[in-house]
């Protein structure tokens, strides 16, 4: 069977968008709970047990699936003719921010590996650096889906493709923003509501990329 790029561009955005938002907002929540410290980070796991562990490597998993998706996606946009540059940015800052999202993610799964093999002093440190790092991690997100929304505008074939980069800019541009003045999101309903049009904006465009490889 023959995938092209687009193709599979197209499906990572909407699968690895959508099954983020589930296990994130989702199953996560539902089954360890809500952390705000590595303390609770850690003992939530731990009562979890692999199930909570599991949880934490699909949801990084998909994430990634998204971004992998994102720089293909840009790296499409590149080969255009308006916007191309911009678009061959996004794709670079988006591997960067696939690293670090990686690295992140196996910090926190070694904190883990080390609280059940009894080592509760490294366990803290791995859990604290997991959940302190990432500082730049919400403007770097942002620039990489405010570069990518300007070929889209550029390369747009419709209205339809033209409004879905204006509002992945427009959502990137309140995140950038955001970081900027020093304001935490994550928990407020404007940061839900910018998280929610992000996914719904990936989703239909990865719809509208497979609709056009068609």
């Amino acid at each position: 069977m023959n995938i092209s790029n687009k193709i599979l561009s197209s499906w990572l955005l909407i699968s690895g968008a959508i099954l983020t938002l589930v296990i994130w907002v989702g199953l996560e929540p539902a089954i360890v709970g809500d952390y705000s410290s590595p303390q609770e980070f850690l003992g939530m796991m731990a009562e979890a047990g692999d199930v909570g562990a599991l949880l934490g490597l699909l949801g990084a998993v998909f994430f990634l699936a998204q971004i992998v998706g994102t720089v293909m996606f840009a790296r499409q946009l590149g080969e255009g003719d308006s916007g191309a540059a911009v678009a061959n940015i996004a794709a670079i800052l988006g591997i960067v921010l696939g690293a670090a999202i990686m690295v992140s993610n196996d910090l926190g799964l070694s904190a883990l590996a080390a609280g059940s093999a009894g080592d509760g002093a490294s366990a803290m440190v791995g859990a604290q650096v997991s959940f302190y790092s990432g500082a730049s991690f919400g403007m770097l997100f942002g620039l990489t889906y405010l570069c990518l929304s300007i070929p889209m505008i550029a390369q747009a074939s419709g209205m339809f493709q033209k409004v879905l980069g204006y509002l992945l800019g427009l959502l990137t541009l309140v995140m950038i923003i955001s970081t900027l003045a020093g304001l935490d999101l994550a928990d407020s309903i404007l940061g839900i509501i910018i998280w929610l049009g992000l996914v719904v904006v990936l989703v239909l465009t990865g719809v509208s990329n497979l609709r056009s490889s068609e």
